[in-house]
């Protein structure tokens, strides 16, 4: 990919997950400038938290990661590195996400007492801690997760493309299919990653069908495939054509009120359904809606989750961008 258009992709990562992103080598260079998000100065952060240290436990030049790692400093400051493959066996570069926080945080009179002790300025490094995102342990993989497939799905269809492009000039119909394939992984890994970190028992994502001017499912989780292979949604009906047609994310359940949902709620075995539009980044339309459920009164979804929801849904919108240059995706509106 053009340098240009791997540092767009990173900002916007950065931007979506509050965290600082840099894109390394095999031996650690930067292939891009670092990207850092809304809030955080780097002339603030870098010394104080000795930002590249870190790189030495993580990426050992000898015996580099061949998957997502992480490591935590003793101020309690975590990075975490994600590998870009060229193949399934060959990692090209990395993802260096951080500093930031991940899990319970420490209390701030333990944390002066013992940070104070090594001479260190504890309170302003409080300061700056606190301005770091926070993560639970399982948002924070789901989003390295999808990361991992994005930075990787990327990376390929772009090598993949330059080759079509020397070997057969005229390569639309071959253009397709390959932007086709790498499209359906970024989808099942959304939903993968969205079914994990909101503990949801399943979901599907569908997509707009041009030529049955309907939605269908193109991937399922927990779904028998007589309903995945039947499932077909015009536009505007069903809580997924609602979903689209206002372009944002729906929480239904025993307690909703609103009219137009609770006519929706076809199942109601399910006690929490959350829908939300897939748009890619800079389109003003959706392609597809995924859909999220469980029939468990003790896991309920949350605002929390549509939160963590709409960080992962722009992660994934960066990449259909991409990809749906080919034309293999349609607007559903």
């Amino acid at each position: 990919m053009e340098p240009r258009r791997w540092q767009r992709l990173q900002e916007h990562f950065s931007s979506v997950l509050g965290i600082t992103i840099r894109t390394v080598s095999l031996s650690r260079e930067l292939l891009v400038s670092p990207s850092w998000p809304p809030g955080l100065v780097p002339e603030q952060t870098v010394q104080p938290l000795s930002i590249g240290e870190e790189l030495e436990g993580l990426l050992p030049i000898h015996n580099p990661p061949q998957d997502i790692s992480s490591l935590t400093t003793t101020l309690g400051v975590t990075y975490a590195v994600v590998p870009i493959r060229a193949t399934s066996q060959s990692v090209v570069a990395y993802f260096v996400v951080g500093p930031m926080m991940v899990g319970p945080r420490e209390d701030e009179l333990q944390f002066h007492q013992r940070v104070g002790s090594t001479g260190a300025d504890a309170q302003a490094l409080w300061s700056l801690l606190l301005s770091l995102k926070l993560y639970t342990f399982s948002g924070l993989r789901s989003v390295l997760n999808l990361m991992e497939e994005v930075g990787t799905s990327l990376a390929q269809f772009a090598y993949q493309a330059k080759q079509l492009s020397f070997i057969v000039p005229a390569t639309n119909r071959l253009d397709h299919a390959v932007a086709s394939y790498y499209t359906e992984r970024v989808l099942h890994s959304l939903l993968e990653a969205a079914t994990i970190s909101t503990h949801a028992e399943g979901g599907s994502v569908m997509v707009y069908d041009a030529k049955e001017d309907a939605l269908r499912i193109q991937v399922a989780k927990g779904l028998e495939e007589t309903i995945v292979i039947g499932a077909r949604l015009k536009r505007g009906e069903g809580l997924a054509g609602l979903a689209a047609e206002e372009r944002s994310i729906l929480l239904v359940d025993a307690n909703t009120q609103d009219a137009r949902l609770k006519n929706r709620m076809t199942r109601k075995e399910l006690c929490s359904s959350l829908v939300a539009p897939l748009i890619p980044d800079s389109a003003r339309e959706p392609i597809g809606v995924l859909s999220l459920r469980t029939s468990n009164p003790q896991k309920r979804f949350t605002k929390e989750h549509i939160e963590l929801l709409k960080r992962l849904l722009d992660i994934a919108g960066v990449a259909l961008s991409s990809l749906r240059t080919t034309g293999t995706a349609s607007p559903i509106a």
